[in-house]
C-alpha cells in the first residue's frame, strides 16, 4: 500500500471513531421517514444532515450509503438552538464535555525545559580493518611444490614459511648474487666500491621474492643454488581468503592468502541524513549481534563518510571495535545503538502530543478545561520519548497528549478548514460541541 492511501485509511478510521464518539449511536431512519431528535439528546438536538465517516464531504438529507464508497451514511447533530450545522470557531478550537474527554481518553501534559539525549540506533555489519590487510603475493613465478599450512589452521606469526615454490627465476637470481660475489672476491682496489654495489643489488632482489638472511648466508658458505624459493607470511594475523594447491602454478601478483589481524574490527553502518549532525568522533557506540545474543560490544567512531548516498540519503560510518578474543569475525551483521546527548536544557512535550501533517506540525494546547485549540510548532529534535519544541508553545503550556488524533478529526469533521492557525483566542462562534448521550439500552 502507497504511503499517501495508508494515511488516507488511517484518518478515515480516526474520523470514522470520532464521529461515533461525538455524535453517538442512534437508532437509523427507515427511507422516507423524518429525521427525529437524537432519544435522551440534551436540548432535543436534531439531524442536521448524514455524512460518510470515510468522505466527511458528503452531506445527505436523508439515510442512505455513500455515493464514493456505498459505506452507511451516519447522522450528524446540531446545537442546541441552532438552525444550522456547527462549525468549530474561526481559530479551530474545539470544546468536549465531561462525557467527550472521558471517551476520548483526553490526557494533558505541560511543556517543560529538558536535557535531551537522543537515542540513535543504526545497523551494518562488522569487517576486518583494510589498513592492516595484506594480501601475499610472489614476485617471481614458479610452481607450487610445498604447502607449509593445512586448510584447517587459521592463525600465522610473522616470517611463518606458507609455500615453496620451484622457479627459474630464482635460480637465476641466486646465480647473479653468487657471480657478483666473486666478481667483488677477484677485484681490484678501486673495483671494490662498484662491485659492492652490484652485491647489494643483488642481495635486494633475493631478500624481496623471500630470502632471509639465514638462507643467504647458506648460500654464501655453500655456494650451490637450490630451485625453490619459500614465501613467508609478511604479518601476524588471520588467513580470511585464497587457500592455494600444490602443484598450482603461482604467477607474478597472484594472491596465494589474504591475512590481516582480528584484534580490532571495524562497524561499517550507515546513517541517515537528518542524524549527521549529531555525530562526532570519538562517540561510543554499544554493538550487538545475532552470533552473541545479550552481549554488548563497545565500539569507536573513527570515520564519518564526506560522500551521501542520493539513493537512501544515507552516510556511511565506521566504528573500531576491540576483538582481542577473536571471538567476533568479519561479515557478521550486527546493530549499533548511540545515546548522544543533545547539549542544552530544551522545551520539549511527549511525541504523541505533535501531530506530523506532513508540511508542518500540530499540537493541541488546552485552554481551559475541555477547550483545546490548535497551534503550529516547529519542532527540533526527535528522541524516543520527546519532541523538541523550536516554536510555538511557551514553558508550561498544557498540551493534548492522548487524545490529540480523535481532537483533530473532529475538528476537521466539523468543518474547522483552519486546523492548526494561530488565530487570536476567544474569536469566532463559540458554540460547545458535546457529545449527546446514548439512547436507553443500547451498548456502544
Amino acid at each position: 500500500m502507497k504511503p499517501h492511501h495508508h494515511r488516507a485509511l488511517l484518518l478515515g478510521i480516526v474520523l470514522a471513531a470520532t464521529m461515533a464518539l461525538f455524535a453517538g449511536c442512534q437508532r437509523a431512519t427507515s427511507p422516507g421517514e423524518k429525521p427525529e431528535p437524537a432519544m435522551g439528546s440534551p436540548g432535543g438536538r436534531k439531524i442536521e444532515y448524514y455524512t460518510c465517516s470515510m468522505h466527511p464531504q458528503i452531506h445527505a438529507d436523508k439515510p442512505g450509503d455513500c455515493p464514493i464508497c456505498g459505506m452507511k451514511l451516519i447522522p450528524v447533530y446540531n446545537s442546541p438552538g441552532s438552525a444550522t450545522h456547527p462549525t468549530s470557531p474561526s481559530n479551530g478550537e474545539v470544546r468536549l464535555n465531561a462525557d467527550g474527554i472521558r471517551q476520548a481518553a483526553v490526557s494533558t501534559e505541560p511543556a517543560i525545559k529538558r536535557t535531551l539525549s537522543k537515542d540513535l540506533l543504526i545497523f551494518g555489519a562488522l569487517g576486518y580493518n583494510l589498513n592492516l590487510h595484506r594480501d601475499v603475493v610472489p614476485l617471481v613465478e614458479g610452481r607450487i611444490e610445498k604447502q607449509f599450512i593445512d586448510f584447517n589452521q587459521t592463525e600465522v606469526k610473522e616470517g611463518d614459511p606458507l609455500v615453496s615454490l620451484y622457479s627459474q627465476e630464482a635460480i637465476r637470481l641466486q646465480e647473479e648474487y653468487l657471480k657478483a660475489l666473486r666478481e667483488r672476491w677477484l677485484s681490484t682496489f678501486y673495483e671494490r666500491d662498484l662491485l659492492d654495489s652490484m652485491v647489494s643489488l643483488a642481495t635486494e632482489k633475493l631478500k624481496r621474492i623471500g630470502y632471509a638472511d639465514g638462507d643467504l648466508t647458506r648460500l654464501r658458505e655453500d655456494k650451490k643454488v637450490t630451485p625453490n624459493v619459500t614465501i613467508r607470511s609478511p604479518i601476524s594475523g588471520s588467513i580470511v581468503g585464497n587457500m592455494v594447491h600444490v602443484g598450482e602454478l603461482a604467477k607474478i601478483d597472484m594472491p596465494l592468502y589474504h591475512i590481516v589481524p582480528l584484534d580490532e574490527l571495524w562497524f561499517n553502518a550507515q546513517v541517515f541524513e537528518p542524524d549527521l549532525g549529531l555525530l562526532k568522533i570519538g562517540q561510543t557506540v554499544k554493538i550487538t549481534t545475532k552470533s552473541f545474543p545479550g552481549e554488548v560490544f563497545p565500539g569507536r567512531l573513527s570515520f564519518i563518510g564526506r560522500s551521501l548516498d542520493a539513493s537512501n540519503r544515507t552516510i556511511p560510518v565506521r566504528f573500531a571495535v576491540p576483538n582481542t578474543d577473536r571471538r567476533l569475525l568479519p561479515n557478521l551483521s550486527a546493530s549499533g545503538r548511540l545515546e548522544i546527548p543533545l547539549g542544552e536544557v530544551a522545551l520539549s512535550v511527549p511525541n504523541s502530543a505533535v501531530l506530523d501533517l506532513g508540511t508542518r506540525h500540530v499540537v493541541y494546547m488546552e485552554k481551559e478545561q475541555g477547550v483545546y485549540v490548535p497551534r503550529n510548532v516547529h519542532v527540533g529534535h526527535v528522541t524516543s520519548e520527546y519532541t523538541q519544541i523550536l516554536d510555538g508553545l511557551s514553558a508550561g503550556d498544557h498540551v493534548v497528549t492522548s487524545g490529540a488524533f480523535l481532537i483533530d478529526a473532529q475538528a476537521q469533521l466539523r468543518g474547522s478548514g483552519e486546523r492548526g492557525t494561530d488565530t487570536p483566542q476567544g474569536q469566532g462562534n463559540e458554540a460547545p460541541i458535546d457529545t449527546p448521550p446514548m439512547p436507553a439500552g443500547h451498548h456502544h
